[in-house]
Formats: structure tokens, C-alpha cells, sequence
């Protein structure tokens, strides 16, 4: 079943409630049947959803209201409105969100987008529309244990972020580290709270991973404001 990964209410009154779905919830890739799709996404969470055609880049769109920018080319959302809910799909790739006293951000991190800055971009747009500290919480994702990686990409991820980012798989092979990448962008942006949710979307069943098992199927973070 989905699972409360962040509960926390804001100086502001406002509670932030963040989901991630379970393959028990149904599959939320924005791709599959439109009616079997809303009824999944409203049993999650009533109300419209903005959700995003993602594309492993750094574009961060800004919501003005509930369901606003639905459908929109775009890796990550922000939003400083209540009752508004922002929403990405993964399978491998690290959900994060990201929250101030007044905004809320939601991004989808694949290596690809952790290379292009796109959690660089959502915390400067969170920073702009309601300024503040940030806290993250980072859901399930694929981890090192199961993500092996090429030598070329991996030199040059470890270049931007540092060898730390460096790891090996559970038999032995160079691996990337996402998590500890997402770790470094977000310490770098000045978060000052990262809670990790440490499930690997490889080895856990509850969740689909399409590096290990080649889906097309995918879990959802979905974020969001509770007015006072």
C-alpha cells in the first residue's frame, strides 16, 4: 500500500503530506488507460493532480492551483498554493521532494537529470515563490547494489559530484551511487534536513524497477499543502 514518507506541519499551520505509491496500488505511468489511471491516482489522492511528461532534464514548471500544468514537459513542479497536488512517476529513477515553510517542489532524479541540475533548478524556484528553509525527503529509488553503470558516465558524474559517488554493485561491478548523488546536489542547495526513505526499487518487490526487470511500469510521489 503507498506510504506516508513525510507528515510535517509548517510554522505557516500548513501540513505537507508526502505518498509514494506500491505496485499493489496499481501502475501510474502517465502512458497507460486514462480512466484506469484516475481512479488509481484518486484512491491515492483525491482531486486533480499535476502530473508531468517527464523527460530527464532540468525544466521546473510553477503551479498556480490544482491540477494546473497537467501534462506539461517538465521534470520537476513547484507550487506555494494549498490543496494542490504535484506528482512524479518513477521506476528506478529518485523521487524527491522538497519543502519550505510556504512551497512545496516535487522532482524526478535519474542520472540524466541529476547531471543537468534539475534539483538545482526546483530549489531556486521553491526559494523564489516562498523563501526559506528546505527539507527533502528522497523515496524509493534504485541503489548502488543494483545499478551498474558505465566507466565514461561514471567518470564523469564523479567529476561534477566527487567520488563519492563512486560504488560497486553486489557482485562487484562500477555502480552509480543516485542517492548520494541526490545527497551532494541538495547539501550544495543548501537543504537542511534529507530524509532518505533507503528502500533500492531493484531489490524490493513492492516497487517496479526498470533496470532490473525491464518495465514499462511505474510507482508515483505525490506532494502536497493542507491549509490550516
Amino acid at each position: 500500500m503507498a506510504r506516508n514518507l513525510f507528515s510535517r506541519l509548517r510554522p505557516s499551520g500548513r501540513m505537507v503530506r508526502v505518498l509514494v505509491s506500491e505496485g499493489i496500488d496499481g501502475d501510474l505511468a502517465v502512458d497507460g488507460p486514462t480512466g484506469a489511471l484516475s481512479q488509481r491516482r484518486e484512491a491515492l489522492r483525491p482531486g486533480p493532480w499535476t502530473w508531468l511528461r517527464q523527460v530527464h532534464g532540468p525544466r521546473v514548471i510553477l503551479v498556480e492551483g490544482p491540477g494546473d500544468g497537467a501534462g506539461s514537459e517538465a521534470d520537476a513542479s513547484v507550487t506555494a498554493q494549498t490543496d494542490t497536488a504535484l506528482s512524479i512517476q518513477v521506476a528506478d529513477c529518485a523521487p524527491v521532494a522538497l519543502a519550505s515553510p510556504g512551497g512545496l517542489a516535487v522532482a524526478h532524479v535519474g542520472w540524466r537529470g541529476l547531471q543537468a541540475g534539475v534539483l538545482e533548478q526546483a530549489s531556486n524556484l521553491l526559494a523564489q515563490v516562498a523563501p526559506g528553509p528546505q527539507e527533502s525527503v528522497v523515496g524509493p529509488c534504485i541503489r548502488a547494489c543494483c545499478y551498474e553503470f558505465g566507466d565514461s558516465d561514471l567518470e564523469a558524474l564523479c567529476e561534477q559530484f566527487g567520488n563519492d559517488v563512486r560504488a560497486l554493485t553486489s557482485d562487484g561491478r562500477p555502480a552509480l551511487d543516485l542517492p548520494e548523488g541526490v545527497r551532494i546536489a541538495l547539501e550544495r542547495c543548501g537543504v537542511v534536513e534529507i530524509v532518505f526513505d533507503g528502500v533500492c526499487t531493484g531489490c524490493d518487490q513492492r516497487h517496479w524497477s526498470h533496470r532490473v526487470g525491464g518495465t514499462r511500469r511505474r510507482q508515483a510521489m505525490v506532494a502536497w499543502m493542507e491549509a490550516p
